[in-house]
């Protein structure tokens, strides 16, 4: 769901920045038909978006939730709604003729946060429908799980409600992704605002060019930016529905595992779900804001062994610095996006040049040709997310062993950090990894495959399937040399990552100089 944000919000920039300008080929509709076309674009994508689920469901009935190939239906169809809302939501802006709505008619174009806030209004309604015609098949499912937990005495609360389920979904899948977006959005509108209104005139006159102008206000929202994202924990926890978790063995036994591992952080955190969704995450580059989550159903419904393998995933993703990576590919494959952008429109311009009539045509190509490329970078980021998904699950195999050498557990007593810390970075026999370690790490992803409601066998774009994970764990504890191989492998994708950010800045100032 959040590269479906990322991607909407994106296309929302594009149309915005492109109305701006008030061309002909975004002139189509009057006001009141651009309307008439978002009510009727917005009610034929819900009915599809009924539709489809009405036939998962009758599916569901007719072959049973846990029938064969079942589970992986709702994916694969609500992946095909996603794709879909993204080209109604971008006809919507475009050939319908919402972004110059907004930006020339209305007149809001740099109003701080006012028009991004309008151009993204479709895009939350288009979202709610979905998930409100979705939510039958989700109860189906999460009905289906309830029963596997009273078949083995577990703990079973009631399956959310659809009021409770959309308000999951609009934080935890649109604004987690949008708030920090937003704020930083909002701090350039700010930073540009104050530039164009009350320095340039000073700056120019009595300070320095207006090169030198637009150099620092880039620096200045860079700056904040990177701040934003810094604190964006601060203000996501709340956004998740978090609390501290309680004292008591359970936190404990997580303390003293991030003692022995140096793993320093502001607070562990209980992740409320209604005890529907069993995760893990992390959130925050620096300690002071840093926070590991654990939910509700995952705490109730895993074995303290199991709760030890993701808390050491989620540590691994702390270790190997996985969330700066990420951030670093953002950083150095977003220049490079932009820059491709700039070449294909400085290559449609030098072919069409004297060519007016072309022009609608070759505004039509660019942006298309910014939208694939930027569908190329959500691709191209998932691949480096799911090594990075693997990397955490080989990390909390060696903690496992680990703590199983020291003594059966987190709270094992009488064993250093420094010893642990020691275990945990070595190889199994022959430099394979820890079999039994693996086995343990392989029944927790099982388990939180049962406890969501999902076939072990269903792709993910972030984290790649729970059977793939599986298979990549036995066989590096199976196979001779496939450890070393592997982590080879992950240190020469960080490398690559690392010099996207100086080619990135050369390339762009390459562009520039031809631009002047």
């Amino acid at each position: 769901m959040q590269l479906t944000v990322i991607l909407a919000l994106f296309i929302a920039m594009l149309a915005g920045e492109a109305a701006a300008e008030d061309p002909q080929w975004m002139s189509y509709f009057s006001p009141s038909g651009t309307a008439v076309l978002m009510a009727g674009t917005m009610l034929l994508f819900w009915s599809l978006s009924r539709l489809a689920g009405n036939k998962l469901r009758q599916r569901m009935v007719r072959e049973g939730v846990a029938g064969k190939g079942v589970l992986r239906l709702p994916g694969r169809v609500d992946l095909l709604m996603r794709v879909l809302l993204l080209g109604v939501y971008g006809f919507q802006l475009t050939v319908g003729g919402y972004a110059r709505l907004v930006e020339i008619q209305w007149g809001l174009r740099g109003w701080i946060l006012v028009d991004e806030v309008l151009l993204i209004g479709p895009l939350v309604l288009l979202m709610v429908g979905h998930w409100y015609c979705f939510y039958p098949v989700n109860r189906m499912i999460r009905e289906y799980v309830m029963l596997g937990h009273l078949a083995e005495g577990l703990a079973a609360r009631p399956v959310w409600s659809v009021g409770q389920y959309l308000m999951f979904q609009l934080r935890g899948g649109l604004l987690i992704v949008m708030v920090p977006l937003l704020g930083i959005v909002g701090f350039k509108d700010l930073v540009y605002l104050v530039r164009d209104r009350w320095l340039a005139e000073i700056w120019t006159a009595k300070i320095g060019s207006e090169a030198t102008l637009a150099m620092g206000t880039e620096a200045v929202v860079a700056v904040g930016a990177g701040m934003i994202f810094l604190l964006a924990p601060l203000v996501l926890r709340r956004l998740w529905m978090t609390r501290s978790l309680p004292a008591g063995p359970l936190r404990e036994k997580l303390e003293d595992f991030c003692v022995r591992m140096k793993l320093r952080y502001r607070d562990i955190l209980l992740w409320e779900t209604y005890s529907q969704v069993a995760n893990a995450a992390v959130m925050g580059l620096i300690w002071r804001i840093r926070y590991l989550l654990m939910s509700d159903a995952l705490i109730e419904n895993m074995s303290d062994e199991q709760i030890e393998a993701v808390f050491g995933h989620e540590a691994g993703h702390v270790k190997h610095h996985h969330i700066m990576f990420l951030v670093f590919y953002v950083i150095g494959s977003s220049a490079l996006v932009l820059e491709l952008s700039e070449l294909l429109g400085m290559g449609l311009e030098a072919l069409l040049v004297g060519r007016d009539a072309w022009y609608d045509f070759a505004q039509w190509l660019l942006y298309g040709g910014m939208v694939v490329l930027m569908a190329g970078w959500g691709i191209l980021f998932g691949w480096v997310s799911r090594r990075f998904e693997w990397q955490a699950d080989v990390h909390a195999v060696k903690v496992v062993a680990a703590l199983a050498d020291a003594g059966g557990g987190a709270c094992a007593s009488g064993v250093a950090a420094s010893q642990l810390a020691t275990d945990e970075n070595a190889d199994g026999p022959d430099g394979r990894l820890n079999r039994q370690g693996a086995e343990v790490m392989a029944a927790a992803l099982m388990r939180i495959a049962l406890l969501n409601g999902i076939s072990p066998e269903a792709k993910s774009w972030r984290h790649s399937s729970i059977s793939n994970r599986i298979r990549l764990l036995r066989h590096l504890a199976e196979t001779d040399g496939a450890l070393k191989q592997f982590e080879r492998i992950l240190l020469r994708l960080k490398i690559v990552i690392l010099l996207s950010l100086p080619i990135g800045a050369l390339l762009v100032g390459w562009l520039s100089g031809l631009g002047d």
